[in-house]
């Protein structure tokens, strides 16, 4: 008589569309719980809790704290990355595409509160690990070229001197509008105060934007 022997599965990582969707929301809850604290007060059974997870689930997924923020910060820059590509991409002189690149960023900023935070903690972890956080410094830089392109844009136009690295420019110009702006926001969160800042951030550069009702621009 042939007896079959059933064998327990062992346990491993999940497969499959259910796995993509649980790790969708680890990466959403990632980002907004070190979006809100400091990275040491965050711990992996928080991060958990929040997708809906028991604290034991979440190493299916991932091994360590650090490999978790570094998927949620790459996905969150990779985000925010596309919004303003194709924000930049619109037809115009290099102020039509800045204005429409901060007319892009209100909408990021309205989309949630933990902006400022989330990129003082990885500017600190590139600085500090720099070989670990790697994939994020290339990631910034891509979204640096957005505003290098910007840039290139008033160099070539003659509206900035010959001798303007862009490099450089361009990195401020994408400090200004992340950090600086995030930065003044931290405590004024409504939609509104969003609005002010960004349409004052417009003024403080000297550039106009567009008219809604005419659809030209008008000074600010």
């Amino acid at each position: 008589m042939n007896i079959e022997i059933q064998t327990k599965k062992k346990p491993g990582r999940p497969h499959g569309s259910f796995a993509q969707n649980t790790k969708k929301r680890l990466l959403q809850a990632a980002t907004k719980q070190f979006g809100e604290r400091d990275f040491a007060e965050v711990s992996m059974t928080m991060i958990a809790e929040e997708a809906g997870l028991t604290g034991a689930a979440i190493y299916n997924y991932y091994d360590s704290k650090d490999a978790l923020f570094l998927d949620a910060v790459s996905l969150y820059i990779e985000q925010n990355t596309k919004i303003l590509t194709e924000a930049s991409l619109v037809y115009g002189s290099w102020k039509d595409r800045l204005n429409n690149v901060l007319e892009a960023t209100k909408t990021i900023y309205k989309r949630g509160t933990q902006n400022q935070l989330l990129t003082s903690t990885t500017q600190l972890k590139i600085a500090r690990e720099p070989e670990k956080f790697a994939p994020i410094l290339q990631l910034r830089q891509n979204y640096s070229s957005i505003f290098q392109s910007i840039i290139a844009d008033a160099l070539q136009c003659g509206d900035l001197p010959d001798e303007t690295d862009v490099t450089i420019m361009g990195d401020l110009l994408m400090a200004l509008t992340t950090n600086g702006i995030g930065a003044v926001l931290v405590h004024r969160t409504s939609s509104q105060d969003i609005d002010a800042v960004i349409d004052s951030f417009r003024m403080l550069i000297g550039i106009k934007y567009p008219d809604s009702n005419t659809g030209t621009d008008k000074p600010p």
